[in-house]
């Protein structure tokens, strides 16, 4: 499975990506409590640290991000990735 894109998510551990649409549509695949709201790059609700790697964009995002943040609904990853999800 190397050539698969691991995705490393803060305290839940490692999974491999299944090519699913969006960063977010493979964290909910692994139950992984990802916080959302429009699924459409508006709100900026699954705003997540990206601590290591590289995503693309699958769709353009309205809501600006800074530094190290990602929209989860609007990129996925190009290979392994490792993201910090926020604190409840």
């Amino acid at each position: 499975m190397s050539g698969i894109p691991r995705i490393k998510v803060n305290n839940h551990g490692t999974f491999f990506y299944q090519y699913e649409f969006s960063l977010l549509d493979a964290l909910e695949a692994q139950e992984i409590p990802a916080p959302y709201n429009c699924r459409g790059g508006y709100c900026g609700t699954c705003k997540v640290r990206l601590l290591d790697g590289e995503v693309e964009q699958v769709q353009d995002a309205l809501f600006d991000t800074v530094g190290d943040e990602i929209l989860t609904c609007c990129c996925k990853p190009v290979g392994h990735i490792e993201i910090e999800l926020p604190e409840d």
